[in-house]
């Protein structure tokens, strides 16, 4: 009778999961959903949200255990002794688990942190490769680039959304007008990446309850205007070269 080899069985069945489409779009959507449940959930007037997030984030959080499992040892091609692949291609998946961990801890603020996981779906899991490539020279150049716009605006909106819930519960119930909830937080937050006069605005009055709210303030400004904002600046002196190229 053959011998069968369960450690060799064990990394093909998590290589085959980790393709599968099914596993990724799954993954995604709770992800997305347990954003949602946390967003509910710091809004003080919704008592349902506030009452069970913690019981369907500890749920969540299991499936995201099992999730970084499979992506870990699904994720390269694996022998008997050792890993064949790109180490610096597993950072993303130990930021994964180190925040799924800490999701276990029964603080609020730190089982929060799950939102974070929202930037995974900016991380060109392998759906992509489901994406037809277009070969009409022109075209595909400005597809690609709408495509790469679209990818910033994405990381804008994640990185908004996550500020948001923070400011919620930061500063929720010191200024309910400017970050009582959801809409309010994120049209606050909004208005700060768009006009640097509204950023004292919503600085000083901050400020005076919260002295280290500058932090919080600042840190968006920072990553979401002079970074990525310039990223599209970026992309479309890109598409100018490559339309100079093109003309050569």
């Amino acid at each position: 009778m053959p011998k069968i080899d369960l450690e060799s069985r064990f990394y093909n069945f998590c290589t085959k999961v980790n393709n599968s489409l099914t596993f990724q779009l799954f993954s995604l959507g709770l992800i997305v959903f347990v954003s949602i449940v946390i967003a509910m959930s710091v809004v003080p007037d919704d008592s349902f949200f506030s009452e069970y997030a913690y019981i369907i984030k500890l749920i969540c959080s299991f499936y995201f255990l099992f999730e970084i499992i499979i992506r870990y040892f699904g994720h390269s091609v694996w022998d008997s002794r050792s890993i064949v692949g790109d180490k610096f291609s597993y950072v993303g998946i130990y930021i994964d688990a180190i925040v799924i961990v800490i999701s276990f801890l029964p603080i609020t603020f730190i089982s929060n942190l799950l939102v974070l996981r929202l930037f995974r779906i900016l991380s060109q899991p392998q759906i992509t490769k489901y994406v037809p490539k277009i070969a009409i020279t022109n075209f595909s150049v400005i597809v690609n680039t709408g495509i790469k716009i679209i990818y910033v605006f994405g990381i804008i909106i994640i990185l908004t959304y996550v500020y948001a819930i923070i400011g919620i519960v930061l500063y929720g119930e010191t200024l309910p007008p400017q970050w009582g909830n959801l809409g309010s937080a994120v049209l606050s937050l909004i208005a700060i990446l768009l006009a640097n006069d509204t950023i004292t605005y919503f600085l000083y009055p901050l400020m005076e309850h919260h002295s280290l709210s500058w932090i919080y303030i600042l840190s968006y400004v920072f990553i979401g205007k002079l970074t990525i904002l310039n990223l599209i600046i970026a992309i479309l002196i890109d598409l100018l070269n490559v339309k100079e190229n093109q003309k050569v």
